[in-house]
């Protein structure tokens, strides 16, 4: 995860450069392997280098080649056919042609339209010496994350948002709509905002251009437009799967420092980590692989949310490490976090394994996370999709088999029919009045200042965890590409990455595979009532057959314990918060201390998933309204 950044200036003038020194040394935190500086007469790009693959050592940037000149975070994928697209293979090695090289080289071919043709996860910018003009771009999926400012006289850009805060010409104004999107999801999942006013995400698959001060930007890739993919049967989609899974893992691999992984003994870490494990038993190295659960006691060892990472890990001979967390952990984490510099998500197990993986000088770790929502989808439209495609008999045969076993025949059918079915097709000025639909938050908000109250209740028309059903499954699943929830754990993850000289790698969210998996006929994403079926044929002989056809998975050890820890740590911040007498614009004090004083330490522990973002806004509201700020607070 290296650091891009640039000032430019929309009037022709050179940019001040000692408010860019500032902006280069806010990024120095994270101590970077090289870092590089380019003036021009109107503009300045930074980077700050992280090594992780081989070609990354060769590479210094800015990068000048003739006229254009190039700052990036990438790992492009499709090295090989972009060789041979730009008929480079006759120049030299490709094992010593960078990713830059590759992207200046696209960029010299196909101009603006060049982040068509690239794969992997990139953000970067080239500026145009002839022509006066920057051109920004981001990946299709948005992985690599691309913030950026716009005034009269200036256009600021980073993929580290401590670059805006260091800067004085960008104002430092909490923006309200992306603290109510917070507060109402407890995460920012706005495709656009950032906690900084006017300080913008571009979004995936877009590219931003500026010339002569005017601004123009271009969504390049739409995941709705892939093509149908027509194969003979169910085992060519499970064999074409398993050539892209393969690929996708096989591309992030493609390091200098030791391979990591999540390994949770979940469908879609374990195939993930089995595949890099076999990958490495050929180079003589071995993965290692981290789950979020303490070590285990005598009593627990033997229960799923262990017993299935544990499997896994021997019959693969992966180095299984377990996470410890404490109270302790999760104060300190809490007092330093800081939800203005992109991270939150706030997922507290996340933050020991970062140490962890950094204590074994890696700088890759892969995860599973986009599984569950497109390659390992677990079904939830089908029905719809057969009713709506007139596939009564497939549709009859599928509820006997869900409804198999049950007593109450007659009531589970109709609930079926009417969760699976007519919902999905009722209008969506209806849905929220339909019998058992909760279109509200699953946040009671009592501890939010009741003046902000309506800004939250305006940005919750929609609320992702009551989106409606859809009629079909790729509707459904364009449906959890667009909501935001994907994008923010992904920019948070990033965020949170740079201290530890960490880079996050989501196999299941690779073009190629969301390209495939829009494109495969519903009939195969479901067999019976066993859902994510095609990802499991994928998988056959990845995984031992009692976890690869398991249909449990409810962290139900790894939630309570981290509730009872986050209970002791909430209530000591609390307290010290209120001990402040701060007021706060966004948090109801008296509901807190009412909270503390009348509520039994179960019923506070209920209330954690609130107390968490109450406490992250009251430290945000706080730090930014100091005169100066410190961003060696992170």
């Amino acid at each position: 995860m290296s650091t891009i950044w640039g000032i430019l200036n929309r009037s022709g003038q050179q940019p001040d450069k000692d408010k860019a020194q500032k902006m280069r040394k806010s990024l120095a935190y994270w101590e970077p392997d090289e870092s590089g500086y380019w003036e021009g007469k109107s503009l300045i790009l930074g980077h700050e280098m992280l090594w992780n693959t081989p070609q990354s050592k060769l590479e210094h940037f800015p990068s000048k080649n003739e006229h254009l000149v190039l700052t990036m975070d990438a790992r492009l994928d499709n090295r090989e056919e972009l060789a041979e697209k730009l008929a480079l293979a006759n120049d030299k090695p490709l094992a010593v042609t960078t990713d830059g090289e590759l992207i200046l080289a696209s960029f010299r071919k196909w101009g603006t339209q060049c982040p068509e043709y690239l794969v992997g996860d990139f953000a970067f910018a080239i500026w145009d010496e002839q022509k006066d003009q920057l051109f920004c771009a981001r990946d299709h999926l948005g992985i690599k994350p691309f913030y950026y400012f716009m005034s009269e006289d200036l256009l600021i850009f980073s993929n580290d948002l401590r670059v805006f805060w260091s800067h004085s010409g960008v104002p430092k104004s909490i923006d309200k709509r992306a603290v109510a999107n917070y507060l109402g999801n407890a995460l920012l999942i706005n495709r656009s905002r950032t906690f900084l006013k006017n300080v913008c995400k571009l979004p995936p698959a877009t590219t931003l251009s500026v010339k002569a001060g005017l601004l123009t930007s271009r969504c390049y890739w739409k995941p709705e437009q892939s093509p149908k993919v027509d194969l003979p049967d169910a085992e060519a989609y499970a064999k074409r799967l398993r050539e892209l899974l393969e690929q996708a893992v096989y591309d992030r691999m493609r390091s200098v420092y030791p391979i990591t992984s999540h390994l949770s003994g979940g469908l879609d870490s374990s195939v993930i980590a089995v595949l890099a494990a076999r990958k490495l038993r050929k180079r003589n190295e071995k993965l290692l692989a981290f789950n979020w659960l303490h070590e285990p006691s005598r009593n627990e060892t033997e229960h799923y949310e262990w017993a299935n990472s544990k499997t896994v890990a021997e019959a693969e001979d992966i180095k299984h490490h377990y996470i410890t967390i404490t109270a302790a952990d999760i104060q300190h984490f809490t007092r330093k976090h800081n939800i203005g510099f992109g991270d939150s998500a706030g997922f507290l197990y996340e933050y020991p394994l970062c140490k962890a993986v950094g204590r074994e000088n890696s700088r890759t770790i892969l995860t599973g996370w986009g599984g569950d929502e497109l390659s390992t989808y677990h079904g939830h439209s089908y029905l719809a999709n057969l009713f709506k495609n007139g596939q009564f008999s497939t549709l009859c045969r599928t509820i006997n088999s869900m409804i198999k076993g049950r007593t109450k025949r007659t009531r589970s059918i109709l609930a079926i029919c009417y969760r699976d079915i007519l919902l999905p097709f009722v209008p969506a000025k209806f849905y929220c009045m339909m019998p058992k639909v909760s279109c509200r938050s699953v946040y009671s908000f009592m501890f939010i200042n009741k003046d902000f109250l309506p800004v939250i209740r305006h940005d919750l028309k929609n609320p992702i965890l009551t989106m409606q059903p859809k009629t079909t499954i790729k509707k459904h699943m364009l449906d959890y590409l667009y909501n935001g929830h994907l994008q923010a754990r992904v920019e948070s993850w990033a965020a949170s990455a740079f201290e530890h000289r960490l880079e996050y790698c989501y196999p299941l969210l690779d073009k190629r595979i969301v390209e495939f998996i829009l494109g495969v006929p519903a009939k195969y994403f479901v067999q019976g009532k066993m859902g994510r079926y095609l990802f499991r044929s994928a998988a056959k002989g990845l995984l031992p057959e009692q976890l690869l056809w398991n249909t449990e998975k409810r962290e139900v050890h790894r939630a309570e314990r981290l509730f009872t820890l986050c209970y002791q740590a909430y209530v000591s911040l609390i307290k010290e918060y209120l001990n402040t007498a701060s007021t706060s614009e966004y948090a109801d004090n008296e509901a807190l201390k009412k909270a503390l004083n009348s509520c039994t330490p179960d019923e506070i522990k209920k209330m954690v998933p609130e107390l968490g973002p109450i406490l992250s806004i009251v430290q945000y509201e706080s730090w930014i309204k100091k005169s100066s700020f410190d961003l060696t607070f992170r």
